[in-house]
């Protein structure tokens, strides 16, 4: 991939698709992640499989499994135990038999709860790529190895017994290594897509070590932009939720993007290790362009350990909320 912007963008193929050997650290992960939106449909979703053989009270998997509509939220996030601690192939289930990830030459999503079912077959617009700079607190502590890329989505979902074909875009990842959640006092992370052919990423990072990093690209025709990003998130006054934001993206080129990321429905606020990490699906604007995003982020700069119980701009309990 043509890559601008003074660094580099490794390019990773179907053979990281898969598990990774585990590291010896206690806080070593591999995760894989989707965030979509059919805004014909108005149905999106956002889900994470976290994979823990290490921790300290027993192999584990962190499971997200978040589907929004214009009538419901769905949420649930829970901590389940990792029966197969050395997994191999290129299957990460949540172990419940509620949500999992396969790649065959594509990646396949199925989402199996009570309320919400989803099949969703992504199909990659690029070469899947690993740009997180190696030379930061992001990419040592937080994302060593992780591959992005940005494509559609097509399939099916029903919520709630109504079911709806699926026609969207749509933006995964895939990480493993460590993962030090305790470096992380706050973070904005907002990636989406405005069309097959152009998804963006975006993120900012406030260490325990008072530091603040961050960056962004653009992936445009299959031409990657890095870039200087500033994200302005729309707070509630609970301090934990969002209506959605702006991310300016100042690209090497000379060129600015303005995207303006308007909440599509109430996000999701999931507990992971100390952190309440909300995830808001937003409708994208760049001029007459339309896309999606999911605008994630977490507050914590007193650095508290008090779990929240209440949200203005997000559901913390699990389950299926009716809206109409």
């Amino acid at each position: 991939m043509e890559v601008h912007g003074g660094g580099t963008a490794p390019e990773l193929g179907p053979e990281d698709e898969g598990h990774h050997p585990i590291g010896d650290d206690e806080t070593w992960q591999e995760s894989v992640v989707l965030v979509w939106w059919d805004l014909a449909a108005e149905v999106g979703g956002m889900h994470r499989i976290g994979y823990e053989p290490n921790w300290r009270d027993g192999g584990q998997v962190s499971l997200w499994n978040n589907i929004f509509s214009a009538d419901a939220v769905f949420k649930r996030s829970a901590t389940i135990p990792l029966t197969d601690v050395n997994p191999t192939g290129t299957v990460f289930s949540s172990g419940d038999g509620t949500c999992q990830f396969e790649y065959t030459d594509h990646a396949i999503w199925t989402i199996s709860e009570k309320e919400v079912q989803a099949e969703l077959h992504v199909t990659d617009a690029h070469t899947p790529v690993d740009i997180y700079p190696k030379q930061s607190t992001l990419g040592r502590d937080f994302a060593p190895n992780h591959m992005e890329v940005g494509g559609t989505v097509r399939g099916t979902c029903t919520i709630d017994g109504h079911r709806c074909d699926i026609d969207g875009l749509a933006f995964r990842d895939h990480g493993w290594g460590t993962r030090q959640w305790d470096t992380m006092l706050s973070h904005r992370w907002v990636a989406g897509a405005l069309a097959p052919d152009f998804s963006f990423f975006a993120v900012s990072f406030h260490t325990t070590d008072d530091e603040i990093v961050g960056f962004g690209c653009v992936i445009r025709e299959g031409v990657l932009f890095y870039a200087q990003v500033d994200i302005v998130a729309y707070l509630e006054v609970d301090g934990l939720t969002h209506r959605g934001g702006r991310v300016t993206m100042s690209l090497t080129t000379g060129e600015t993007l303005v995207l303006e990321c308007d909440a599509l429905q109430k996000g999701t606020v999931s507990w992971i290790h100390g952190i309440a990490c909300v995830d808001t699906m937003c409708r994208v604007t760049l001029g007459d362009r339309v896309g999606m995003c999911d605008f994630e982020m977490t507050n914590n700069a007193l650095r508290g350990s008090h779990q929240p119980r209440r949200a203005i701009g997000g559901y913390i309990e699990n389950g299926l909320h009716r809206i109409r």
